[in-house]
């Protein structure tokens, strides 16, 4: 199987150094460290619902994804996580397309595998991480449609798009963003472009369940857009049945935990500023701020698979090598923000091996 430069590759890294994954924290992939209430018992319901085949339509989770982002449910497009939509919106989009990086090397790859030219801007790192708007005009010719992830993998920065979102209309362009880390964000209401979706039909958003809900091997993700001819297009190529009957079962419940969903918000807020501000009292580290549950850092005297391989021999603690993102050399790393208990740990062993 070919490496694809993601984290989580935990039972690799296990295998190739002979250690047991319940020994791994795995600070290379970036979940909810908070588990659901009556997870397994709703569980146990998807269960017996696996003895019929799911809802071809996914009527009970387009409703119930549009009741919990407050939009109409024949927007929605169901999918096997949201790299799922990626691949399939790769397949009925117009030639041309530009991508904001540093950013999750899917959207590059989904694009070559359909022969899609791929155009770059670059994000402005010593600036965290902003938007050239004089430079995508510019160039506004040059593509059909740009993507962009918001809030930003790897940096975990969210942005206010207005102004791109507009810029993009004017000149008739379709706009995809991906807001799988949007849930983590504090005023998620600010920035998240799901309320223009009625106005814009020339927005195309990504979402992912799993993430904020702790449940990534479960696979669920959607897309939303009020594009009619591109929803009719992105079905055409859908294969049947392709949210498991677990997925659909659990929508039912998790929507609607308002105290998950409030206490993973408030958790996040303060983790956030307490990981900061541990981070950056370690000097040999330059630590990017986030609005999500992962943290951009680099490293000034050490280089990235130097420190990962340290971490995970010496304390079974893996890291994500950030070095692969377009525009990132090899002194980069990303770390998830994890239970207070495992941010713990991490810091000791940072502070331990770089700690002055």
């Amino acid at each position: 199987m070919k490496d694809l430069g993601h984290g989580a590759n935990v039972d690799l890294m296990a295998k190739t150094f002979n250690k047991n994954t319940e020994d791994i924290i795995d600070f290379s992939s970036n979940i909810n460290p908070k588990v659901v209430p009556n997870l397994e018992k709703y569980i146990l319901e998807g269960l017996n619902k696996c003895k019929s085949y799911p809802d071809i339509n996914y009527t009970s989770l387009r409703k119930n994804i549009g009741h919990y982002i407050n939009i109409n449910p024949n927007f929605i497009i169901p999918g096997n996580g949201a790299t799922e939509i990626i691949y399939l919106l790769m397949k009925n989009i117009r030639k041309r397309l530009a991508i904001l990086n540093p950013t999750f090397s899917e959207y590059e790859r989904g694009a070559k595998l359909n022969n899609l030219e791929v155009i770059s801007f670059m994000l402005n790192k010593n600036d965290e991480f902003s938007i050239n708007l004089d430079e995508i005009e510019e160039k506004i010719n040059e593509f059909d449609s740009l993507f962009i992830c918001n809030p930003n993998n790897p940096n975990g920065k969210v942005k206010n798009i207005e102004k791109l979102l507009k810029l993009m209309s004017k000149h008739n362009k379709l706009l995809i963003v991906d807001e799988t880390f949007m849930e983590f964000v504090y005023e998620e209401e600010k920035y998240s472009l799901i309320k223009y979706v009625d106005k814009y039909e020339n927005i195309f958003i990504i979402k992912a369940v799993t993430k904020f809900f702790g449940m990534p091997g479960l696979r669920l993700g959607y897309g939303v857009t009020s594009n009619k001819k591109l929803i009719e297009d992105i079905y055409k190529y859908k294969e049947p049945w392709s949210v498991n009957s677990f997925a659909d079962t659990l929508s039912n419940y998790i929507f609607n935990d308002k105290d998950y969903i409030n206490l993973s918000k408030e958790y996040y807020i303060n983790e956030r500023e307490y990981m900061l501000n541990a981070l950056r009292k370690i000097k040999s580290l330059e630590v990017y701020d986030t609005d999500t549950n992962f943290a951009l850092i680099r490293l000034k005297d050490k280089k990235a698979e130097e420190l990962k391989l340290q971490l995970f021999k010496e304390s079974n603690i893996l890291i994500r090598n950030a070095s692969n993102f377009i525009g990132l050399d090899e002194n980069y790393i990303r770390i998830a923000i994890k239970s207070h208990e495992e941010n713990i740990v991490i810091l000791k062993e940072l502070n331990r091996i770089l700690g002055e």
